[in-house]
């Protein structure tokens, strides 16, 4: 019966944990989904994301969102990567495809293995430095190979920045906010990321229709504060590595949803270099 029950809570963490990757991977497609410049996006994301978690943990589960200075002013600044994180994902995708998008911001843990021994001054180790030229050359393949188009070069530009952005995150996250709940860091993440990108929206007006509205709701409702809350609950269950591996799936599954939902075409050295990005950043997981 024990046993059992723990098989059944582990499933269900499981669940939980792919459905919040699949979400992840699916909000890439809302770039070409949305007729929106990619800040405009990012501020209705953040924006609708933050008051979807408010009325969550205040209303229904009346817990508090207090935090101390020390780290609110930790919560700003990492609010302020996120939304460049978030900004630099979202133009990759659109001056170029779901696909390059995702698999150079694939590259993230790679980043994470390269730069945390200089944040936590833990040993440098040279595999990571290996792991990097992997990626680089994995990158390489699903660039032109006989001739250079500038909007799929831009793309992998602004994707692998994203993936800098977010180790960024990561690492900032665990150095200055690990105490803080999950809730309180995604709400205040959230908050600070719409407001730094308040005052680009209101110098830079847009005219968004209803229907552009709804989507950009259902992007900051479901495929952000919904997929965070599922990701969280599979954490109380799950590593922390076996999340990080599942999270190396999101280009796979991003790439073979915009395949089917944008038409979106996949070479075959595509495929070989998403591979080797993938297989590097599953071996950069491994040996953290």
């Amino acid at each position: 019966m024990i046993k059992s029950f723990f098989s059944n809570h582990n499933k269900q963490a499981l669940v939980a944990l792919h459905s919040a990757v699949l979400l992840f991977a699916l909000s890439g497609l809302f770039a070409k989904w949305l007729n929106l410049p990619a800040i405009v996006i990012v501020f209705g994301r953040a924006f609708f994301a933050a008051i979807t978690i408010a009325i969550f943990v205040l209303l229904f589960k009346k817990q508090s969102l207090k935090c101390d200075k020390s780290t609110l002013l930790a919560l700003a600044v990492t609010g302020g990567i996120l939304a460049f994180h978030w900004g630099s994902f979202f133009q990759a995708i659109k001056v170029s495809s779901v696909a390059i998008g995702l698999i150079t911001f694939a590259t993230f843990p790679v980043f994470v293995s390269f730069l945390e021994p200089i944040f936590f001054k833990e040993k440098f180790c040279y595999r990571a430095l290996f792991q990097a030229l992997l990626t680089v050359v994995g990158i390489s393949f699903i660039l032109p190979q006989d001739h250079v188009e500038i909007n799929v070069v831009e793309g992998a530009f602004w994707g692998t920045t994203s993936a800098l952005s977010f180790a960024l995150l990561t690492l900032l996250n665990r150095k200055f906010v690990v105490k803080s709940s999950a809730k309180t860091i995604a709400f205040y993440q959230n908050s600070f990321a719409g407001l730094f990108l308040l005052p680009f929206i209101l110098l830079n007006p847009v005219e968004i229709s209803t229907e552009q509205l709804v989507v950009l709701a259902l992007l900051g409702i479901v495929f952000t504060a919904f997929a965070h809350s599922l990701f969280n609950y599979s954490l109380k269950t799950l590593s922390a590595h076996t999340a990080s591996i599942a999270v190396t799936l999101e280009p796979i599954y991003g790439i073979i949803a915009a395949y089917f939902l944008l038409n979106e075409s996949i070479s075959l050295l595509m495929v070989l270099g998403g591979t080797i990005v993938l297989a590097t950043n599953v071996w950069a997981l491994k040996n953290r």
